[in-house]
């Protein structure tokens, strides 16, 4: 069966941004150069960590986590917890960022959305429909806000993406221009974080090559400071673990990050 031409358009938008990844001579030298300086970290995050967060950081700022309300634009109240877990890695790596290089003023980040709904692609397409949302961020500005407006920004941003959006990104990176800016964005010495939330995808019960079910899963981050990945999980209860690359030097700050750590286990 043909794909439709939406399925078509993002699945040749996922191809070409995997090309640059791997060919980038950016990413290559990096690598060559500096592949002892990071490595990819594990977090966890307690289901009663998250009760806690939600409670300090949502009740006691009107914030709603209405999953009806998950698709309102432009979204005054409602956050998800996802946005809330993801605003405390992004502020840690921002606020670590800071003092290590203080001269660079923005930080990024990147979370991987499901877009089938958003553009008409069809739920039963099983290419990669996971489009990259691309937004910035003062890191001062970060500083003096809430881990909640910090959610609140990353909730605004995922309402902009709509079928019009989708397809004006797509355009831009067919551009020349976009590759220096995906060059410079994905530089080490910036402030990033890149979201791959996958951790409700029923994998458990989904995977059985012949030999029953999985115990457990484990996907590695991709090997660039920044990039994370949440594990699928069996159920609810469990604690989130999140597989994420960082600078050594990084990582050393975000184990004395109060905020950070308040909530995160390493």
């Amino acid at each position: 069966q043909a794909n439709s031409p939406a399925e078509s358009s993002v699945g040749a938008y996922m191809h070409e941004l995997g090309l640059f990844l791997k060919e980038s001579s950016m990413f290559k030298e990096y690598h060559d150069n500096a592949r002892d300086t990071f490595q990819v970290f594990r977090f966890s995050v307690t289901q009663k960590s998250v009760e806690i967060l939600k409670m300090c950081h949502g009740n006691l700022t009107n914030c709603s986590f209405e999953q009806s309300q998950s698709h309102e634009f432009p979204c005054t109240s409602y956050v998800s917890t996802s946005d809330l877990i993801c605003a405390l890695f992004w502020r840690a790596i921002t606020r670590a960022h800071l003092k290590l290089f203080p001269d660079d003023p923005h930080t990024c980040m990147m979370l991987a959305c499901d877009i089938r709904k958003r553009i008409g692609v069809s739920q039963a397409y099983c290419g990669n429909a996971s489009f990259p949302l691309i937004m910035h961020m003062s890191k001062t500005a970060m500083m003096r806000q809430s881990i909640t407006s910090t959610a609140m920004h990353i909730r605004h941003h995922i309402g902009l993406l709509s079928a019009g959006f989708v397809h004006q990104v797509m355009e831009f990176m067919a551009t020349p221009q976009s590759m220096q800016y995906l060059m410079s964005m994905f530089h080490p010495t910036k402030s990033f974080f890149s979201a791959s939330i996958i951790n409700k995808f029923p994998m458990f019960d989904m995977l059985n090559f012949g030999f029953g079910k999985p115990v457990h899963v484990d996907i590695p981050a991709y090997l660039n400071p920044g990039f994370s990945i949440w594990m699928p999980t069996r159920s609810q209860s469990q604690p989130l673990y999140v597989n994420l690359s960082l600078n050594h030097k990084v990582f050393d700050i975000m184990q004395a990050d109060s905020e950070f750590r308040h909530f995160v286990d390493i």
